[in-house]
């Protein structure tokens, strides 16, 4: 008869080859935890440098902003309405874009990171990958509430944005509603200032923080000429940056640099 086979048995291993015990698996689970806290710890720090240096663009871009509210103000003006996208271009060592497809990304980050933007934004939890295209619409949607929030702070009549776009317009009171609601009026040689004293002098108190303090005069050029830059709507055709030109020699456009809900218009730029 034929030999009976019977199953084979493997040998015992030995101490060095057996399986890490539970709780040196958990020790090395509680290490990665610790790391990777770490990590988070750290992109969180470079997340708030970016909203540091953030803000000093932000205050940058008010004090234009009041600039332009004072000359039109000695324009006998109480109303004013600026792009915000507009102002940026004035704004030292602010992000610049190029076009690509149609497409307008941030191409040059200024004295900031991206990755610092990017974990500001779009939290600490991945790691920011080099390379990564950003639209330059999320990056000025990012700043528009503080930008809004400093402007409403300074007192005006009315402030508001210009839906689907990056115009601000703000209204402070005329000389008539100053002197009525407890102003002052200038006065000349005993006698009230006449329709062609300047607007500045004509303040109510609520504005006077905005308008009444007088800036250095502007010496750089109010505006380039640069594309639209949108944020990926394929409404709009792709252009090349084109070189500054005189101020004579400029044709104003509508909104800069739109959102992706901008409502489109002929409007001209309401910037002074």
């Amino acid at each position: 008869s034929s030999a009976r086979l019977l199953p084979r048995r493997l040998p015992a291993p030995l101490a060095s080859e057996e399986v890490p015990s539970a709780m040196s698996f958990a020790a090395v689970l509680s290490q990665r935890v610790s790391a990777k806290r770490q990590e988070t710890k750290e992109r969180e720090k470079e997340g708030q440098k970016w909203l540091e240096h953030e803000t000093k663009l932000v205050d940058s871009a008010v004090d234009l902003f009041k600039r332009r509210c004072v000359r039109a103000a000695e324009n006998m003006q109480c109303q004013l309405s600026v792009s915000f996208e507009v102002l940026t271009r004035e704004v030292p060592g602010f992000p610049t874009y190029t076009v690509k497809d149609s497409t307008y990304l941030v191409d040059s980050w200024g004295d900031a990171e991206p990755a610092m933007w990017f974990y500001a934004r779009r939290g600490p939890t991945e790691p920011f990958t080099h390379g990564l295209p950003i639209q330059f619409a999320e990056l000025l949607e990012g700043m528009m509430p503080q930008f809004m929030a400093k402007v409403k702070e300074l007192g005006f009549k009315s402030c508001s944005r210009e839906a689907g776009t990056w115009k601000v317009r703000v209204s402070w009171q005329t000389p008539q509603e100053a002197a009525q609601n407890g102003g002052f009026v200038a006065e000349t040689n005993g006698h009230a200032a006449g329709r062609h004293a300047t607007a500045s002098l004509v303040a109510a108190p609520a504005v006077a923080p905005a308008i009444a303090a007088r800036s250095p005069p502007l010496t750089a050029v109010m505006e380039d000429e640069r594309p639209r830059a949108y944020d990926g709507a394929s409404r709009s055709r792709s252009r090349s940056v084109r070189p500054r030109q005189s101020r004579k020699s400029r044709s104003k456009s509508p909104t800069e640099v739109p959102s992706g809900t901008e409502v489109p218009t002929s409007d001209a730029e309401g910037g002074i």
